[in-house]
């Protein structure tokens, strides 16, 4: 299925406060929790099964916590399950009793994961990286969703459009692919900026030194597209000074393999 720009938060006329359970309590489970809550959702629930983080997150948005999934209110709009993906269908299966639309929030999980434990459930997937101690605005949040049938696709829809500035249709399969270019953008270059970091501190050098190629680096990929920001020793075919490079990394046979495959990768890239 093709990805589809259906909403956007402007567009959503008289939409309705909808009750909505918060399963879960860590950096997603917190982040929708407080989009959801400055939108004028009413959270009727978090439900987790460690109490602290439930408990904070419930204090902070002025809600009631649980640790007992049969204090889970039985029917509610939604029911959000914002927990490891390994985790969601046995989770889930604590609440067959409940009855509401029930959405998953991860990026590279089917969302068939909930065929046979409840009749309505989709998908509400927020693209970003969230920690709690970092606060996103929900316009830096484009949220990918699906549904189980037309009347559940038309409902999340409604519901993210009400939060969100982006709200995009992608079924299972394609929402994969998104989750993998994100990896490849978020996951691997944070990786990557570590591995910078640690090298300035093996040698008792300031990583703040790089703070602002960093910020240039990623403002100008969004400026004129990655391929063409590309600049270093790989893209100039510089050898000597990738070989003198490599040499400092002979303690580190890890980051040496890195550094090879990826500047043999930029190579590869130049010519094409």
């Amino acid at each position: 299925m093709k990805r589809t720009n259906i909403a956007s938060k402007n567009q959503i006329i008289g939409s309705e406060t909808s009750h909505i359970v918060i399963i879960g309590a860590g950096n997603v489970a917190t982040h929708i929790a407080r989009h959801l809550h400055l939108s004028g959702h009413k959270i009727d629930c978090v439900y987790s099964r460690t109490a602290e983080p439930a408990e904070m997150l419930a204090l902070e948005l002025g809600i009631r916590a649980t640790t007992d999934p049969r204090e889970v209110p039985q029917q509610a709009g939604f029911y959000l399950v914002c927990v490891p993906d390994g985790a969601v269908s046995e989770v889930a299966g604590h609440f067959r009793h409940c009855e509401g639309i029930w959405l998953h929030t991860a990026g590279g999980l089917s969302m068939e994961v909930f065929k046979g434990i409840f009749p309505r459930y989709g998908v509400f997937y927020p693209l970003q990286t969230l920690s709690k101690t970092s606060p996103v605005s929900p316009s830096q949040v484009p949220c990918l969703v699906e549904g189980s049938s037309d009347e559940v696709t038309a409902s999340v829809t409604e519901l993210a459009a009400s939060v969100y500035d982006k709200v995009e249709l992608a079924n299972s399969a394609t929402r994969l692919v998104i989750h993998m270019a994100a990896v490849f953008a978020n996951n691997f270059s944070n990786h990557m900026v570590h591995v910078a970091q640690q090298l300035l501190k093996d040698q008792n050098l300031d990583h703040d030194l790089l703070d602002p190629l960093l910020e240039e680096t990623f403002q100008k990929i969004i400026r004129v597209g990655a391929k063409e920001a590309q600049t270093g020793p790989a893209v100039r075919d510089d050898q000597e000074t990738m070989l003198r490079h490599i040499e400092l990394l002979k303690n580190h046979p890890e980051w040496e393999k890195l550094y090879t495959f990826i500047s043999r990768d930029i190579g590869r890239s130049r010519e094409e």
